[in-house]
């Protein structure tokens, strides 16, 4: 059976090719058999997407979590996203200490500096910072983040869960002190609550924080915590019910997404997805983001699932952000 073909790419096969009954729908498949063109963006238009990456965040990964971060990086490259002039491949640079110390104490940082985990929570909150800047410049217009630990139950003086330090609370403080941006919306739909972003910025009324938990308890109108579908339609559902009109009310300079894919039916979370509901879902809060902020979009992602995910997931999310076409080959 034959896979989708975009409209481009029908106009070029012909009459002959439609008559043969061809043009059929595979399950899941969200890709032109022909061109790679994801069919979840109705109206092609190239972005400038910037992808950034250091190979610690793979090969120092806290892998019992963020287990194929060198894979799901390696698919973009095989695909050939960065041979494109509006995919643009950013080395993650360390935080420094001073940038740290935004959100955590002295005390936590020298705790971390002990453990084998200090370069690459280094590396994956430098990453975080720059994307968060060159978004909001406008030197790209959304941006895909490779990190090799989580974030999300970082508080400022302990964490937990493969955690270290909250590189979107970072990110946020020093994009403030700078001056590009002061509201943010953070949707976080990995498994767990995340405890620390909501500790951080539990007063904080200029920062929206959609956590998909199930379990966390939503406090007032800017600290939301939503249960998890069980199956990828339900999922996005709730997505689509749930989050556009408030991040719309909110009206936030900049959109972060959590992109966790431990919600996997084979990694370690709710258990309850396949591969087929993350590019569903970036279409969703890609569009969100084009709709209310300009396109100012940052997705962090540890791929915390098994290989094969992260080798599907990465690159058809990569050409919802860009609008990049690619090789299934």
């Amino acid at each position: 059976m034959r896979g989708n073909i975009c409209p481009r790419c029908l106009s070029e096969l012909g009459k002959e090719y439609i008559e043969e009954g061809a043009h059929r729908i595979a399950d899941g498949d969200v890709l032109c058999e022909k061109c790679g063109w994801s069919l979840l963006n109705e109206e092609p238009s190239l972005k400038r997407t910037g992808v950034f990456y250091h190979e610690r965040c793979g090969k120092e990964a806290y892998k019992t979590l963020a287990m194929s971060v060198e894979e799901g990086f390696e698919s973009l490259v095989k695909a050939g996203f960065f041979e494109k002039p509006n995919v643009i491949l950013i080395e993650s640079e360390p935080a420094s200490e001073e940038e740290l110390l935004k959100v955590h104490t002295h005390r936590w940082i020298g705790e971390v500096r002990k453990t084998r985990w200090w370069r690459v929570s280094l590396y994956s909150t430098g990453g975080m910072i720059s994307a968060t800047e060159k978004v909001l410049s406008r030197e790209v217009d959304n941006a895909l983040v490779f990190v090799g630990v989580g974030g999300h139950h970082a508080h400022p003086d302990s964490a937990w869960g493969g955690c270290f330090f909250n590189m979107m609370a970072v990110a946020i403080r020093i994009a403030r002190e700078k001056g590009l941006g002061r509201r943010f919306a953070i949707i976080d739909t990995d498994t767990h609550h995340a405890d620390g972003t909501r500790d951080i910025f539990l007063h904080d009324e200029d920062v929206l924080h959609i956590c998909f938990c199930g379990y966390g308890e939503s406090l007032g109108p800017t600290k939301i915590c939503l249960s998890h579908g069980l199956s990828d339609d339900e999922e996005v559902e709730i997505l689509e019910r749930e989050v556009p009109w408030r991040v719309g009310e909110f009206k936030p300079d900049l959109i972060y997404w959590v992109c966790g894919l431990d919600t996997h039916r084979d990694s370690y979370g709710t258990r309850r997805l396949t591969e087929n509901s993350y590019p569903r879902l970036a279409k969703v809060i890609r569009d969100m983001a084009d709709k209310i902020c300009d396109g100012k979009l940052v997705v962090k992602t540890g791929c915390n699932a098994p290989a094969y995910v992260s080798e599907f997931v990465m690159p058809r999310i990569l050409s919802i952000l860009s609008g990049v076409g690619f090789s299934l080959s």
